[in-house]
């Protein structure tokens, strides 16, 4: 069993972090509109992806719970997950999340959202996904490291 204190170190927790540059993405807008004409196919597009990153990140925490850990970064995992979308990915609630937000630009018809996914993706990827890693790898060692070897962080 692991310790209280055994868990991922993060400065934000990644929702709020997703939150946030998305809120950014809307004032940008607000304040600086960069819009193209979007197409019905493209509102249609991030319909798509925003309902696909909903289910997507809801399959991932509902695995989690099936396997008897936590989705919170502040609390010690129990067990590695390697079934259900971990298999396919070592992050589907973040890629989930990545869904949402460009769905949701998209359906909001701002290019602003297209931008700063790209620092969106950067921030989860260097203090998220990495400090995550790392924690996995300490917890979970050899384990980690083979499953690491054959599943990609994102896709």
């Amino acid at each position: 069993m692991p310790e209280a204190s055994d868990h991922v170190s993060l400065i934000l927790p990644p929702p709020v972090i997703f939150l946030g540059h998305l809120v950014s993405a809307l004032v940008l807008q607000l304040v600086v509109p960069l819009s193209l004409p979007w197409p019905m196919p493209l509102r249609a597009l991030g319909a798509v992806l925003l309902l696909g990153g909903l289910g997507l990140a809801a399959a991932a925490v509902r695995e989690l719970r099936r396997m008897h850990t936590t989705p919170d970064p502040n609390q010690a995992v129990t067990t590695l997950v390697i079934t259900g979308p971990y298999r396919f990915s070592r992050n589907p609630i973040y890629l989930g999340f990545m869904m949402i937000f460009l769905g949701f630009t998209l359906v909001a018809g701002t290019l602003w959202g297209m931008l700063i996914v790209l620092f969106l993706f950067a921030t989860i990827t260097r203090s998220v996904v990495r400090a995550e890693e790392n924690y996995l790898e300490r917890r979970f060692k050899e384990q980690y490291r083979i499953y690491r070897a054959l599943v990609r962080r994102w896709l």
